[in-house]
């Protein structure tokens, strides 16, 4: 297999990745850092209806179109989801994205951030893996800084899908020098909830506006247009998916318009998420974005991403380094301790 520059990434895996805006690569992580991204979730996951950042968001699903009643969180309130919930009503064109099956109350799409500022283990994958690495080879970059990771779990008889989107208007950020690493830790396939990936969709020259996940409902604020209904017309997309294991990633341009099925089955499908920015990126606040968990920056648009909110991941200083062990955490996360 003839090897770029860097020697993380085969030329294959690359023009694929240039051509398709997606791809999967295999036996990439260790089985340890495959368990430190584990107990990583499992801590967040027993802060569920505790936590400000973690949410259900089949049970979020089934509260907007009960229009009963009104949205209940628990202790997370990091978005406004009784706004959601009026918006999404609101809109002449929304609809439940649900696999079809009877309704259960067993369902659970958990979802959560920043995990990397409390959790050692997960920053030691994000950071000291060989992640940071294939990152700067697929983007071309001098230099790539972690941006955020994100928790996705749908456990067994989770009827929710995830809306097509495309990341970039979620994020703080302009430019395109950013890649997506969705990183699976139980087997997912058609069956369970794998990513699906509507293929060359990155070299549309289009940005869409964020939805709210359970529903193709643009987020009001942002001044994009509307992501295609692309769960109405699959047939009209070329849509890709990959079957993987734990070990295995699937990482994508942020351009690329993605979603994913629900869990109709009895097996967990748990992943993280990781972002990182190649040195074209540069700091937006951009109109629509989520707003970051925790970030103590002063960043102006247009600025570069020199900030302790997006530490500098590759290349490192030395070869050998831990930059795990260097980080500090901010006064802001104190008392979530690992």
């Amino acid at each position: 297999m003839k090897q770029n520059r860097f020697g993380t990434v085969s030329a294959e895996d690359a023009a694929a990745f240039d051509r398709d805006g997606v791809v999967c690569l295999r036996n990439v992580l260790t089985p340890d850092e495959i368990e430190h991204l584990r107990t990583a979730v499992r801590k967040q996951m027993d802060q569920l209806g505790v936590s400000a950042t973690g949410y259900d968001f089949e049970a979020l699903a089934r509260q907007v179109w009960d229009t009963s009643k009104p949205v209940e969180t628990g202790g997370a309130n990091r978005f406004d989801m009784q706004a959601m919930k009026e918006l999404v009503l609101s809109d002449a064109d929304s609809r439940p994205l649900l696999e079809e099956g009877e309704a259960s109350e067993d369902g659970l799409f958990f979802y959560d951030v920043a995990a990397w500022k409390r959790d050692t283990g997960l920053r030691e994958v994000a950071f000291d893996s060989i992640l940071p690495s294939i990152a700067a080879e697929l983007l071309g970059a001098n230099y790539v800084n972690f941006w955020e990771d994100t928790t996705f779990v749908k456990a067994p008889h989770t009827r929710q899908k995830t809306a097509f989107h495309q990341d970039l208007a979620y994020f703080q950020i302009e430019g395109e020098q950013c890649v997506i690493v969705w990183i699976p830790l139980d087997p997912a396939n058609s069956e369970n909830g794998t990513m699906q990936y509507v293929r060359g969709s990155h070299k549309w020259n289009e940005t869409y506006a964020p939805n709210v996940f359970v529903s193709q409902t643009p987020i009001a604020s942002s001044p994009e247009k509307r992501c295609p209904d692309i769960e109405a017309y699959p047939h009209k997309y070329d849509i890709v998916s990959f079957d993987v294991q734990p070990g295995d990633v699937i990482i994508h341009h942020v351009m690329t318009v993605h979603g994913a099925g629900g869990n109709p089955s009895d097996h967990w499908r748990r992943a993280v998420s990781f972002r990182y920015c190649g040195d074209k990126i540069r700091y937006r606040d951009r109109m629509g974005a989520i707003q970051q968990v925790g970030v103590t920056h002063k960043l102006r648009d247009g600025d570069r991403l020199f900030a302790s909110d997006y530490p500098m991941v590759w290349p490192k200083p030395w070869p050998g380094l831990l930059l795990a062990d260097l980080y500090q955490q901010p006064e802001t996360m104190t008392g979530s301790g690992d």
